[in-house]
């Protein structure tokens, strides 16, 4: 059997992109708004993404809020979880129309909190698998 130079490829550049674009569509950002009526909350408070998704928050208010996994800045440390290996991370002030982004890579829990208003019920979950 013989296979023509361009059929192969053609062949080859089929394969090649049938190969990549799952990849690729398998990431996907997913949107979380910090609310601060009729309370102050992460809307939707919890998540449920895949390894490799990327979360941004996005403060459309005037009150500055942040992103913190990290215990040692929550006001109770038990707000806070991050799954074995992963160091603590998190956003600076979110101003109003300000955004923060962070792809996660690592499956299991990770519980949040906006150290501002942690007190006031502002805490999230984010569930990686």
């Amino acid at each position: 059997m013989t296979l023509h130079r361009r059929a192969f490829t053609s062949s080859v550049a089929a394969l090649g992109t049938s190969l990549i674009v799952p990849a690729l569509a398998q990431s996907r950002t997913v949107e979380v708004s910090m609310n601060q009526a009729p309370r102050m909350e992460f809307e939707p408070a919890t998540l449920n993404i895949k390894a490799g998704d990327t979360v941004k928050w996005t403060n459309p208010h005037n009150i500055t809020h942040t992103v913190t996994f990290d215990p040692a800045q929550a006001a109770n440390a038990a707000d806070v979880a991050l799954p074995p290996g992963v160091q603590p991370f998190g956003s600076d002030d979110i101003e109003e129309e300000e955004s923060y982004s962070h792809t996660f890579a690592a499956k299991g829990t990770y519980k949040y909190v906006c150290k501002y208003h942690e007190t006031m019920g502002m805490v999230g979950t984010v569930i990686v698998s």
